[in-house]
């Protein structure tokens, strides 16, 4: 048997005391907090009340959420940013504040690929085109008609400059060349208040809180963003199959702690999460509001994010997206 010393023996104690306290940072009556930066109805909000639960059964601990809305998600994230590193406070971002908002609020004080590192994926929305039935427009094509009308000035919902909205209205006006105008609101349930009430002329709204409307026939939608088409809407044709948009993005929400954390505290809520996502009751729960089930192993994580960053920062720039 291998001689053990009192140096060996002082260490081990030394590395015991270093580590129990860091991983019990996630237990014992702690509780996590994860700060949606939206206004509460929209999918960043439901996906994260959704997970909540079976995140919780892993951890072992309570979840709760805390909607902080305000700058197009800058104000939530920024909390977190500025958050004690241990792993009890994290923030459901997206696609578009990690790789757009930096790109709109250089100044913001934070940027996430330097201040945030991500801890799950939690799915992927697409977002719809729709107008409202009054209009009378059925098609992309009569929509850009009708944008390229002299005095034809449109007008579109976005929640907040860099939101997804606003990226995929500002590659529709690119691409298609109408005038249009951006009128931004604080999240989704605000802005389907006015374009149910007939006030905007067209939005690109999530899969989730405009296909209600759209099986009521309060709203009409003219395409869908993503690469293939919905089971949930499979009439509606891809914005690439209307000739108005050929770009290759999936808008992914996640979940991000401090860059700071400690490795042992984000290895151990990614396994945490990895487990949550794909809790049968959740993926059930949010396919039937049309997130898709878009899954990256723990181990591929900071690669996806690093690649797909860039994807969509690099197409944000190809339309014109600048700061305010």
């Amino acid at each position: 048997m291998k001689k053990i010393t009192r140096r060996m023996l002082l260490l081990g104690i030394a590395t015991t005391v270093f580590s129990l306290p860091t991983m019990a940072q996630l237990s014992g009556g702690k509780t996590v907090t994860i700060v949606v930066p939206f206004s509460a109805s929209g999918p960043t909000d439901f996906i994260a009340r959704l997970l909540a639960q079976p995140l919780a059964k892993e951890l072992g601990i309570p979840v709760i959420i805390d909607n902080r809305p305000g700058a197009s998600g800058n104000i939530g994230t920024k909390r977190v940013v500025d958050a004690k590193p241990d792993g009890l406070t994290l923030v459901h971002s997206t696609a578009a504040m990690q790789a757009v908002n930096p790109l709109m609020y250089p100044d913001a004080g934070f940027d996430p690929t330097r201040d945030l590192i991500s801890v799950g994926i939690t799915g992927a929305l697409p977002n719809i085109l729709v107008v409202h039935p009054d209009s009378g427009i059925k098609t992309v094509e009569e929509l850009v008609k009708k944008g390229k009308q002299e005095g034809g000035d449109l007008s579109f919902a976005t929640f907040g400059p860099g939101s997804s909205p606003d990226f995929f209205g500002s590659l529709l006006k690119k691409t298609t060349n109408i005038t249009s105008t951006a009128i931004a609101y604080k999240g989704s349930g605000s802005a389907s208040t006015d374009m149910l009430a007939g006030r905007i002329d067209f939005m690109f709204d999530s899969m989730t809180t405009s296909l209600p409307q759209i099986k009521a026939g309060k709203l009409v939608p003219l395409a869908i963003t993503s690469s293939t088409r919905s089971p949930l809407l499979p009439e509606v044709p891809t914005l690439k199959e209307t000739g108005y948009g050929d770009v290759d993005v999936n808008f992914w929400f996640t979940l991000q702690v401090p860059a700071t954390t400690p490795p042992e505290l984000v290895a151990k809520l990614r396994q945490a999460i990895d487990k949550a996502v794909q809790d049968p009751e959740y993926r059930q729960s949010v396919a039937a509001r049309g997130v898709e089930n878009f899954y990256v192993a723990p181990s591929e994580l900071d690669a996806f994010i690093t690649s797909d960053t860039k994807k969509w920062r690099e197409t944000a720039q190809s339309i014109g997206i600048k700061p305010e």
